[in-house]
């Protein structure tokens, strides 16, 4: 399977990645670790598509949801993103979360990538950085 996925800046990476160390220390979740901090936008190839990220900041809203694939954190509306796209901060391969509250997360992007997913495994294939503030 191929997700497109938004990387984030580094302090935001870094700020959610002790995050998620606290919530693999409480929960015992090892699938935390099996992707880098990011933002998936969706299933599918859509790296090459052309899609604003405004200034690149995007909040999201504390209560964790199932997105058909992953647990994620999904972003507050209204959203810079284009609307076809349901962004969400990527938490965890397991269905159901319990015993941890995660904190309202506010990022910035840095780029985009294109992930491929086997198994319990992921490969980053492809990454660019993206502009902000363009219109």
């Amino acid at each position: 399977m191929l997700l497109t996925a938004l990387t984030l800046d580094e302090s935001p990476r870094l700020r959610w990645r002790k995050i998620l160390t606290e919530y693999f220390r409480v929960t015992g979740d090892w699938s935390v670790y099996s992707l880098s901090p990011c933002i998936i936008v969706g299933e599918g190839d859509v790296f090459s598509t052309s899609f604003s990220i405004g200034n690149g900041s995007i909040t999201f809203a504390p209560s964790p949801c199932w997105n058909g694939r992953f647990m994620v954190l999904p972003a507050e509306k209204p959203c810079l993103l284009t609307p076809d796209l349901d962004p969400g901060l990527f938490i965890s391969c397991r269905k159901e979360l319990t015993g941890y509250d995660f904190p309202r997360f506010h990022a910035t992007i840095d780029g985009v990538a294109l992930i491929e997913k086997e198994a319990d495994s992921f490969r980053i294939l492809r990454s660019r950085h993206l502009r902000k503030d363009r219109d």
